[in-house]
């Protein structure tokens, strides 16, 4: 990996918003990210698609789902790339460990992992950008944001085969395994200046803690 984890990202993870913190809360970051680097194995799974909205309905490729949200994220889309990338298993053995001796630390190793897999996933999207000639990546968009239904996640990991080549699977509630994970639907477009808001734009959870102004 490749691409520097935003630390304010990790700031705001931790509930310090856009303030930094204490120093000695600031090397702790730096160490826990220093245990991430060796503890995770990044790897993602990307499959190019056609895309057509008719109204609600939303066909990528084989699969098909109803979502307003969607539609409205990839209104001008005629093809999309389903996604998933993950951070390893070695991760979530590392967040175990300290989860049972050490709360401060599990708390913000969950804050700093959560920063590097977005990271993760920013590296990877730019990587597809590099790929296309005249087409820009809209922000990624997952199951749960908006109406999209969570369980939308099954059929697009087993579309990506994301369990074969990269180890990522679900629970029966839906959430990805490893824990540091993340499955979304990319639109490509003509259109650059629809390719500038942030995710959190396009996720309908406005009480969400950790929401971006």
């Amino acid at each position: 990996m490749h691409k520097e984890v935003s630390r304010p990202e990790i700031w705001r993870y931790l509930g310090y918003k856009n303030e930094q913190p204490e120093e000695s809360v600031c090397a702790l970051i730096e160490d826990c990210l220093r245990q991430l680097e060796t503890a995770a194995s990044p790897r993602q799974v990307s499959l190019r698609v056609s895309c057509r909205v008719d109204g609600n309905q939303v066909q990528l490729g084989a699969l098909q789902v109803t979502s307003r949200s969607l539609a409205e994220h990839l209104d001008g889309c005629s093809e999309a790339f389903l996604f998933a990338a993950t951070l390893g298993t070695g991760v979530d053995q590392l967040l175990r460990r300290y989860g049972q001796t050490r709360v401060s630390r599990a708390a913000v190793l969950q804050a700093a992992s959560a920063a590097m897999i977005e990271a993760w996933c920013d590296e990877c999207q730019e990587q597809l950008q590099g790929q296309l000639e005249g087409l820009y990546l809209r922000p990624r968009f997952s199951p749960g944001y908006g109406d999209l239904p969570l369980h939308f996640q099954r059929p697009l990991l087993e579309c990506l085969e994301a369990g074969k080549r990269i180890g990522l699977g679900l629970t029966d509630s839906m959430l990805m395994t490893p824990s540091k994970s993340v499955s979304a639907i990319i639109g490509l477009t003509e259109d650059k200046k629809s390719c500038t808001v942030h995710r959190c734009a396009a996720c309908g959870k406005l009480d969400c803690p950790f929401r971006k102004v």
